[in-house]
């Protein structure tokens, strides 16, 4: 130490040391330079600090390999100039693979983005960087993320004969970012898979896939945010490593939508194939936002190939929640043997799935909830030899400001199709409507259409077959709809009965049910005879059409529309609250229910319920005329 200078105390001095040491770890960055060759030729430990070898290049193969055997976290950046790019593509640097690359190092950042920093946006359709594999064996990825906390960003397609395994990852917390590239497999049969991130919400972080992406065997807890997937998205559990746990595709903001479509072909006889998103064997998924089957803007159908299915929730399937999707534009007719055969389903729950519930979509619309984009089947819940889904709920009431009704429209075949012994199927509260075959069609057997009531309901097959109700009357005033009917079904059962409108009758005579008005609940008798007569809290306008749907509330299984009945105007007797032909007691008590809000029992029409009407609540007592 010179004379003069300050000491160091040896503790702080080590300290110091070992930030600058720290510091220089976390800045590492190994910059590609060469595409043509995948060869090491540097030696020593192979670290970062042996690179580069003799010939002066680094190649891809080196820097993996310096980072996989360096400690602490390193950035791979890319500046591969011109002369090196393959002739495969004129406008990216394509780098040939020896073998695959496999990462081993965690919290390493593969930046395939930088090479656009060194020569330009010279492939404005994706990135500036792509790999190329096509040695043995088939079916492997050009890039494994066997480990965990590392970014890949900015690749363009990863290409060869790895059939669109573009990426592997087995690893724990990494991130794809900001990729226009083929294929991605997260698997969880490695010991990892969880908690990986593909895309994300901020500018450029999202990714367009135009292979499957796919999350396998026990990969629990990944999220897929902001993307374009091309050719769609599965996740598959299996009985050897266990389910795939809570995933995620797509969330409740803009940002966190993806956008997936594309994914269709023809098999060798003709039949169309493929949906976009496939729920097997896996717990707590949720598709959440996303725009299924449509263009990126979710106001038209994908211009290619959508294929037979949007979203298919399947054997194995526990507690999938799809919600707040489009999902629109899964109508193909077949060719060869399949010629003139019609193909398409916006959403599919079937066999052993359970506990599927379905809210808050816009299916056979455009993101608009009006724009009709046609579906062959809008909803389809069925069971098949394998085995039968439980307890799916279609629709809902508005939970913590989400509306959990669907709209479903704009099907060819039909809205709601509950088929062969599919049971336990709830549908409620939706906006059903502008559907080519019935609205909701229960159907043991083809052919399908209205299913008579029977005595007793004793019948079985699709949600039982559950009776409908018998409408008699709809009178509406200026501000609220009685509905007077029977329903005929399961002696002593508990049923909840609800009614809609729509401007007009279905062509079947039966439905649909295009706006929610409200629900009553009641018991039949010994018999399993039930009349009703409900004042319901909103108008319909007269000439409109009204129907019911009736769920048994212990088996939860929905019937199909009743017959419409066609409203007309309410003729005095406005204070018979109740709509049991008397005014008493029961309608003085219906009366202060609401009182000082408007409604039902604000009988003189002054958009308040009060002491006027009290009085004329009073003036009208007795039977009505």
């Amino acid at each position: 130490m010179r004379h003069g200078s300050p000491r160091i105390p040896a503790c702080v001095a080590c300290a110091a040391a070992a930030l600058a040491i720290a510091a220089h770890a976390a800045a590492q960055t190994i910059t590609v330079n060469a595409a043509l060759d995948d060869v090491m030729d540097f030696g020593g430990a192979q670290q970062v600090g042996d690179l580069p070898g003799p010939d002066g290049l680094v190649t891809i193969r080196e820097a993996v390999t310096a980072a996989n055997n360096t400690p602490g976290p390193q950035t791979i950046a890319f500046a591969i100039p011109q002369s090196q790019w393959w002739f495969l593509f004129a406008d990216r640097a394509t780098i040939r693979l020896e073998m695959m690359l496999q990462l081993t190092d965690p919290g390493t950042t593969l930046d395939f983005a930088s090479q656009t920093a060194f020569t330009g946006d010279t492939n404005p359709a994706g990135g500036e960087v792509a790999l190329y594999y096509a040695g043995p064996p088939a079916a492997i990825p050009c890039l494994w993320l066997m480990t965990s906390d590392c970014t890949v960003r900015g690749l363009d397609a990863a290409l060869g004969n790895n059939f669109g395994n573009g990426i592997w990852i087995t690893g724990n917390g990494n991130r794809i970012l900001g990729c226009t590239t083929t294929g991605l497999m997260i698997r969880g049969d490695y010991g990892g898979g969880d908690g990986n991130q593909i895309g994300g919400t901020a500018a450029g972080e999202g990714n367009l896939f135009t292979e499957g992406v796919d999350i396998i065997a026990n990969a629990d807890g990944n999220v897929l945010v902001g993307n374009r997937f091309r050719w769609g998205v599965r996740i598959e559990g299996d009985s050897f490593s266990g389910t795939c746990d809570g995933n995620r595709i797509g969330g409740p903001s803009v940002a966190e939508r993806n956008s997936i479509a594309g994914r269709g072909s023809f098999s060798s006889e003709g039949t169309p194939t493929g949906v976009q998103v496939e729920v097997i064997a896996a717990r707590d998924t949720v598709i959440e936002n996303n725009f299924i089957g449509t263009t990126v803007d979710g106001m038209a159908k994908h211009p290619g190939h959508s294929g037979t299915g949007g979203v298919s929730v399947w054997t194995g399937a526990v507690n999938t929640v799809v919600r707040g999707n489009v999902i629109s534009g899964f109508a193909m007719t077949g060719v060869n043997h399949a010629a003139g055969q019609r193909f398409g389903t916006a959403v599919g729950v079937g066999s052993t799935a359970s506990g599927t519930v379905i809210v808050g979509n816009r299916v056979g619309v455009a993101a608009d909830g009006v724009t009709p984009i046609l579906n062959v089947d809008g909803i389809v819940v069925a069971s098949d030899p394998v085995g039968v889904p439980g307890a799916t709920r279609i629709g809902g009431p508005v939970r913590k400001g989400f509306d959990e009704a669907n709209i479903v429209a704009t099907g060819e075949r039909g809205g709601v199709r509950v088929l062969f012994s599919a049971a336990g199927v709830e549908i409620t509260r939706n906006s059903i409507h502008g559907n080519l075959g019935l609205g909701i069609d229960l159907a043991s057997t083809v052919p399908m259409g209205v299913t008579p009531n029977d005595p007793l309901d004793a019948d079985t097959g699709a949600n039982g077959l559950q009776n409908f109700p018998v409408l008699a009357t709809a009178e509406s005033t200026s501000m609220s709809t009685r509905v007077s009917g029977t329903l005929a079904s399961t002696p002593g059962a508990a049923f909840r009965i609800e009614f809609f409108a729509s401007a007009a009758c279905d062509a079947s005579g039966h439905g649909e049910g295009e706006r929610f008005l409200g629900s009553t609940e009641v018991v039949a008798d010994a018999k399993g005879a039930v009349q009703f007569a409900v004042m319901l809290d909103v108008a319909v306008p007269a000439g409109q059409s009204v129907t019911a749907t009736a769920t048994n509330l212990a088996t939860r299984s929905t019937s199909e529309f009743s017959a419409c009945v066609t409203t007309t105007a309410m003729r005095g007797c406005v204070a018979d609250l109740t709509g049991d032909g008397v005014v008493g007691g029961a309608d003085i008590a219906a009366l202060l229910s609401k009182w000082g809000g408007a409604g039902t029992g604000d009988i003189d029409g002054d958009g308040v319920v009060d002491a006027q009407d009290i009085a004329a609540l009073l003036a009208a007592w007795g039977a009505c005329p």
